[in-house]
């Protein structure tokens, strides 16, 4: 007997819609009213994810969709590249009663949604994210961008889906590269609030974190914790802000990189370990709250590759976050453990003294 399809309701602002949660559930999920309400409907997936699934993925919607492609290279999240496929779009004969549908990681769904919130002023969007960094953290909450050489995420708005597929069946050919992506952010919700993932992420490893069931509910904890947040909170004017934790620095070491050379896990994960090390040495955690982070790392694999990099040059790649205002960096710190704070302004000595020994 299968096992029951797990749904996450959520209303922000009076938008309502599901987080449907299961294996093999893409076919069975009920999309008629979605699909019928729109004159044309229209897949932007992901090249590798379209490699791996395409006959699937063709022969579950009617012949009459339309499919595009697109890298899903964090450096092709560009409004360059918006420009060519809002080309198709209308090439296609698509109008503002259209329905796109993002099929492939957070840089797919971010992209797919910018377009859908741009296009005719808007059209509706469903997203089926393939990563478990886009199930657990980027399909859920409306934000969708593209990114500019100064920095990730610059420009973009706020635009909620109309419905959030995580059908588990395709991190079946997820390499364990991407799936640490996805763990890095699950790690992220357990340490700033969701004690019952904490626990869970203490009680497995690499390994048996990849059991269906496992992987399963530990989507639904994390995917759960995220929208009680953005629930209250939809443009980050507030309590959402907490979701940044480890994002101030491991942004700014992406962008630094340019993007290559490092996922966005891993900047997240030294990200993280600096938040760490920067609440201790502010007074707020002990070396025993910091090592709970650490287990995590070594058990998920995390901090495997640190890349060296300049603390000076990280600290001027943060200045251009758009979490920034009144002239200074703001972080997100742990006052305790499970007790996050947002707009936290951390001494320049202390950042350099952190940064330098990551």
């Amino acid at each position: 007997m299968d096992a029951p399809v797990k749904k996450i309701p959520l209303s922000i602002n009076g938008h309502a819609y599901d987080i449907v949660i299961g294996s093999d559930i893409l076919s069975t999920v009920d999309l008629s009213s979605d699909m019928s309400a729109s004159d044309k409907t229209g897949f932007i997936i992901s090249e590798r994810v379209w490699g791996l699934h395409r006959e699937s993925i063709s022969t579950m919607f009617p012949a009459s969709c339309e499919f595009i492609t697109m890298n899903d290279g964090e450096e092709n999240k560009n409004y360059r590249y918006g420009e060519q496929f809002f080309e198709w779009l209308l090439e296609k004969g698509f109008t503002r009663k259209s329905l796109l549908m993002a099929v492939g990681g957070g840089v797919v769904g971010d992209f797919a949604g910018y377009c859908a919130a741009l296009f005719m002023r808007g059209i509706p969007v469903i997203h089926v994210p393939t990563t478990l960094l886009a199930m657990v953290d980027s399909s859920i909450g409306g934000k969708v961008a593209v990114n500019i050489s100064a920095g990730k995420n610059i420009v973009g708005v706020f635009y909620q889906p109309a419905m959030v597929i995580s059908d588990t069946r395709f991190l079946e050919t997820l390499p364990d590269d991407e799936l640490k992506n996805g763990i890095v952010e699950t790690v992220k919700h357990a340490l700033i609030g969701e004690s019952a993932l904490l626990d869970m992420m203490m009680r497995h490893d690499l390994s048996s974190i990849k059991e269906r069931d496992v992987l399963e509910e530990l989507i639904y904890l994390s995917a759960g914790f995220k929208a009680g947040v953005v629930s209250e909170d939809e443009k980050e004017s507030g309590r959402r802000a907490i979701l940044n934790f480890g994002h101030t620095i491991g942004h700014a070491i992406e962008s630094l990189m340019e993007y290559r050379g490092i996922s966005h896990g891993e900047a997240v994960a030294i990200g993280m370990k600096g938040a760490m090390e920067i609440s201790r040495e502010m007074g707020f955690i002990s070396r025993e709250d910091v090592s709970v982070f650490d287990e995590c790392a070594r058990r998920y694999e995390l901090l495997n590759s640190v890349p060296h990099f300049d603390p000076g040059d990280v600290i001027d790649h943060m200045k251009y976050d758009k979490k920034n205002y009144g002239g200074r960096i703001n972080f997100v710190l742990l006052r305790s453990m499970g007790v996050p704070q947002f707009d936290c302004e951390v001494p320049e000595d202390v950042l350099q003294h952190v940064l330098g020994g990551l």
